[in-house]
């Protein structure tokens, strides 16, 4: 490995723990922003800042200073810099090239598997567990090294989304563990994510894949306190076809969040005339639905959303920006409608702005020539 490439190690090391060990309240913990910037001022400082990515950063920085200008110096205010510094050190450093950040998403889809197992047959058998993020008995599968449940299995289908990009038999194995990693999780929004690596594979792979997750899902449906199917179960106690959905907590704010930041309060948003205290002026609107429940944090569910309530305007050029580089991604015009879909996805998702996996897929580029691996 050539010396000015030793400086992005610390970076793919710390990508399987960039929620643990936690030193912060919250989920934002410090571990991936600290190994972007020595990667950053380390890895080809030659090529600091591309001109035509100058553009991106003055946007971030306007999102930033949107909310700022409206929320004065707050812990929200810290939380909402990290953010956006981590997206703007994350852009530029993968302009850079990728040449080892597919050796990362491996490695940390390895690791999580890992330790999602430990977690999940834990579980199983009643042994004492100590969880690096959030977990709840019976209602969530387990997080593995990531913050909560739906992280684990969100970013593991963001791992096989970028690996499958490429067309690497060889990353099959890998893709295969994400799959596993998404049961183990538990998490619903992360199965529904499944479908966009489905569709990138072949007609007799997609036959197999789908065979292949049944068996897995059958066996998943034996445990009763982790996984996906312990999840799924837990609707039964709580009602029946979309009283479920508006009984259960997690889904209930979800659905909350995404119509009220993406359609009731977007106009106002958009010209900066929205409330920034995103707890209050939700709870108002939740009470008059009189179905949606109230949150009891600050902070938005969805990414999307926090980019447009926070940053307005530059907020949703933001989505624009990861949009349509997604779409340039793809070789042909069905992958870049799969890639495009893709990340609107995950932006109605806890996924951030300034989780590497996101911003790798975002910047993923097509082979040169068309040529695929085997």
């Amino acid at each position: 490995m050539p010396a000015e490439t030793l400086a992005v190690l610390p970076f793919l090391v710390s990508l399987p723990f960039m929620y643990a060990p936690k030193v912060l309240e919250g989920d934002t913990q410090p571990w991936v922003l600290i190994g972007t910037i020595i990667a950053l001022l380390f890895h080809r400082p030659r090529q600091f800042l591309l001109r035509k990515d100058l553009w991106v950063v003055l946007v971030a920085f306007g999102a930033l200073a949107a909310y700022a200008a409206r929320a004065g110096f707050t812990a929200e205010t810290i939380r909402a810099a990290y953010i956006y510094l981590n997206f703007v050190c994350l852009w530029a450093l993968v302009q850079r090239g990728d040449s080892y950040f597919a050796a990362g998403v491996r490695y940390t889809l390895v690791l999580w598997f890992l330790v999602g197992v430990y977690q999940y047959l834990a579980v199983m058998l009643g042994l004492p567990v100590e969880f690096a993020g959030r977990y709840v008995a019976g209602r969530s599968g387990v997080p593995s090294l990531a913050a909560e449940a739906s992280y684990f299995g969100s970013l593991s289908i963001l791992g096989c989304m970028y690996l499958l990009q490429a067309q690497r038999r060889s990353d099959l194995p890998f893709v295969m563990l994400g799959v596993i990693n998404v049961l183990m999780s538990g998490s619903l929004l992360a199965a529904l994510l499944l479908i966009f690596p489905f569709l990138y594979l072949p007609w007799r792979i997609k036959i197999v894949a789908g065979a292949l997750f049944l068996l897995l899902f059958a066996l998943d449906a034996t445990i009763n306190e982790a996984g996906l199917t312990a999840r799924l179960a837990g609707f039964g106690s709580a009602g029946e076809g979309l009283v479920a959905l508006f009984v259960d907590p997690s889904l209930n704010l979800r659905a909350g969040h995404i119509w009220y930041t993406l359609w009731a309060a977007l106009p106002a948003s958009i010209i900066f005339q929205n409330s920034i205290n995103f707890q209050d002026s939700y709870n108002s609107f939740a009470s008059s639905t009189g179905f949606l429940i109230p949150t009891e944090s600050p902070y938005i569910v969805t990414m999307a959303g926090e980019l447009v309530h926070g940053g307005g305007l530059f907020g949703a050029l933001i989505i624009v920006i990861l949009v349509v580089s997604a779409w340039r991604g793809g070789s042909t015009v069905w992958e870049r409608l799969i890639r495009a879909s893709f990340v609107g996805a995950c932006l109605l998702n806890p996924i951030s702005i300034a989780n590497p996996f996101f911003i790798f897929f975002c910047n993923q580029r097509p082979l040169s020539f068309g040529r695929r691996p085997s």
